[in-house]
């Protein structure tokens, strides 16, 4: 029997090299993405839209058989994506789409998992790729900051809701800080419908967003690799005690203290 890590949006950054460094040491890997493209060092590659509960729950059938044959399962609830602007200018479905990718269909996707490990009495942990935003938010990220928000609080209550299962081991997060991927330019795709419903009072603002997310920006000190995430990911993966959270970047660490320990009249004045 060998490990199964299950890792959503496999295609790329983050999830891609998750997938190759529980490959490297020994895991069956299932890379799960929107739009599988052959990510090489996976065994088996499915299709995932996690907006869809129905085809959520249509994967059962597909990882029943893997998971039976698994000395334990990690779930890597990667899949994610930044959709900016300000608040009052997001339309309901941009709305829907970030809270869908973030956390309805990762905590959808961690409930068959678990299901799946219970009928057949195998281990699971599950481990979400969450974001510093999550506990600092910034102007013109809200959508992003509560999504990432409520997946934290979501994967915890899930462990939380599951105390009595004999299956589920760990529910972990990892908060990384700004990373060197295809992030920015999929949040620039993401933002540009927003510029045409822009209210003219947020339009400087707008312009500054969109030439940081331009390619060939500037990078922000301090970015991490894709590699440094997936390192923190499989640690949580392997530990003997899993921790809760796993942060990465001092950004993160930083952004811990202030949220932790200053008063949060003072953390306005730092985060503006």
């Amino acid at each position: 029997m060998t490990k199964l890590a299950l890792v959503t949006g496999a295609s790329a950054g983050i999830g891609h090299e998750t997938c190759a460094l529980f490959a490297r040491k020994g895991y069956r890997v299932i890379a799960l993405s929107r739009q599988p493209t052959g990510v090489e060092s996976a065994d088996l590659e499915l299709a995932l839209d996690l907006e869809s509960f129905e085809q959520i729950e249509g994967l059962a059938g597909a990882l029943d058989t893997e998971i039976a044959a698994a000395e334990r399962v990690i779930l890597v609830n990667n899949s994610g994506y930044g959709q900016f602007g300000a608040l009052r200018d997001l339309s309901e479905a941009m709305w829907q789409k970030q809270f869908s990718t973030h956390v309805f269909g990762p905590i959808k996707l961690a409930a068959v998992c678990l299901r799946l490990c219970e009928q057949h009495g195998i281990p699971l942990r599950v481990i979400a790729v969450s974001s510093v935003l999550s506990i600092a938010p910034q102007k013109m990220k809200g959508a992003y900051c509560a999504a990432k928000s409520a997946m934290n609080t979501a994967h915890e209550s899930f462990w939380f809701d599951e105390q009595g299962s004999k299956s589920l081991e760990s529910v972990s997060l990892v908060l990384p800080g700004p990373v060197k991927t295809r992030f920015r330019e999929h949040a620039l795709a993401a933002f540009q419908p927003v510029l045409g419903r822009a209210t003219a009072v947020h339009q400087e603002k707008y312009e500054a967003m969109e030439a940081a997310l331009a390619p060939g920006a500037r990078i922000k000190p301090f970015t991490a690799s894709a590699s440094d995430v997936a390192r923190k990911i499989v640690r949580a993966a392997e530990a003997g005690r899993p921790k809760p959270r796993y942060l990465v970047t001092p950004q993160t660490y930083a952004a811990e203290f202030i949220t932790r320990f200053i008063p949060r009249s003072i953390q306005r004045i730092i985060l503006r």
